[in-house]
């Protein structure tokens, strides 16, 4: 293992070695960082330094020239100290543990998906220079959108300007995220209309239950608290008021703000858009231009279904990039396609996902960064709480 590898917990991602130093400013030949501690770290899966090293250069190669990668050439190029024979050995025995495999009758070898996932989650280091520059430059190109759809449209343009890759946002908006006006209107004897006026005068009628001993009367009358209560708060503010409403139960119709405090926890099914940017960077990839691939990543970007699936699953989990790699996802006809993705947070606690659909033979060292810092900028600029 390379002694400069920044065996870091603080680190989401990791680079291989060796890295060349390029200026700081070059976005497509540096790699990325988070922090400069350096801490143990487990590696993963039990495999020798030897096997590691020969594995990280195979990975190199293959990402940076799509071609079998034989042990002579690493042999030349890579400075392991081992003859061509000695490295066969190794190669033979990472194929036998299906990090490598043979294509058709190539003497050279080329990584598996498990391959690729072990030099994802194990051998990479990280630079944070190139972090660094990264968010300048998001925090320059970013900074002049005025509105939320705005902002996310230019992160998944910057996402595919970024990476050559397809750059996708899934914007999450709840239709209500304050609460404008409220009124109570006795609709019968146990029923109560409650009409609530969001931003932009979007409205939504809730039937509750009335109290037994409410006249119109008294029913008007709390009305009007209530409103006077629940003007202009948002829906966090507008759940917290409730429930110490309920508590005191001054007014004495617990169940009617009960009722109020449900549609507050769910006010409306959720309006989820996708945007896509770059698509075409995808079709000029040589692996990406089976015929099938192009009518499933086309069918993919137009139906949207089985990407919206594939980044709720991103929903669910904490913070932080998920990377599905090739056969690990579950994009039809897509086995040479990758998805990196990662949550992004706006006000009232509403998430979305951001990052880019590419070539699974895409420069993860690269991606992953940039997909970790969009995101970040993104939640910092809508408000968001991911650090």
């Amino acid at each position: 293992m390379d002694s400069r590898a920044p065996d870091c917990r603080c680190c989401l991602f990791m680079v291989n070695w060796p890295h060349r130093a390029l200026p700081a400013d070059d976005l497509h030949g540096m790699v990325f960082g988070t922090c400069d501690k350096r801490v143990p770290i487990n590696w993963g899966p039990c495999m020798k330094e030897r096997q590691e090293r020969i594995l990280g250069e195979i990975v190199s190669l293959y990402l940076e020239t799509g071609q079998p990668v034989g042990s002579r050439l690493l042999a030349e190029r890579c400075g392991l100290g081992l003859s061509p024979a000695s490295i066969r050995n190794v190669m033979a025995e990472l194929e036998r543990q299906g990090y490598l495999h043979s294509p058709h009758t190539s003497a050279g070898r080329v990584p598996t998906d498990s391959g690729l996932r072990y030099f994802v989650d194990a051998l990479m280091v990280v630079d944070a220079d190139m972090r660094r520059a990264v968010e300048r430059i998001l925090a320059r190109d970013l900074s002049d959108e005025t509105s939320k759809r705005a902002l996310l449209r230019r992160a998944s343009d910057e996402l595919a300007r970024l990476t050559h890759c397809a750059g996708v946002v899934w914007v999450q908006e709840p239709h209500f995220s304050k609460v404008r006006r409220l009124e109570l209107l006795p609709l019968s004897a146990s029923k109560v209309l409650a009409v609530i006026v969001g931003e932009g005068n979007q409205v939504q009628n809730r039937l509750l239950d009335r109290p037994e001993h409410v006249t119109d009367a008294q029913l008007e009358r709390i009305s009007r608290r209530l409103n006077a209560l629940l003007c202009d708060c948002s829906l966090a503010e507008v759940r917290r008021r409730l429930r110490a409403e309920i508590l005191s139960d001054r007014l004495r119709v617990r169940r009617l703000l009960e009722g109020l405090k449900r549609w507050s926890e769910a006010p409306t099914e959720e309006d989820d858009h996708l945007l896509v940017s770059g698509q075409r960077q995808l079709f000029e990839r040589p692996e990406l231009a089976m015929i099938e691939t192009v009518r499933s990543l086309m069918a993919a970007f137009e139906e949207k279904e089985q990407l919206l699936e594939l980044v709720r699953q991103v929903e669910r989990h904490d913070n932080g990039v998920k990377v599905f790699i090739g056969s690990e996802h579950a994009l039809v006809n897509m086995e040479q396609v990758s998805v990196v993705l990662s949550r992004y947070e706006g006000p009232e606690r509403v998430c979305g996902t951001l990052g880019v659909i590419g070539p699974r033979r895409m420069h993860y060292a690269r991606v992953l960064p940039i997909v970790d810092c969009t995101a970040r900028m993104v939640s910092r600029m809508l408000g968001g709480k991911i650090d």
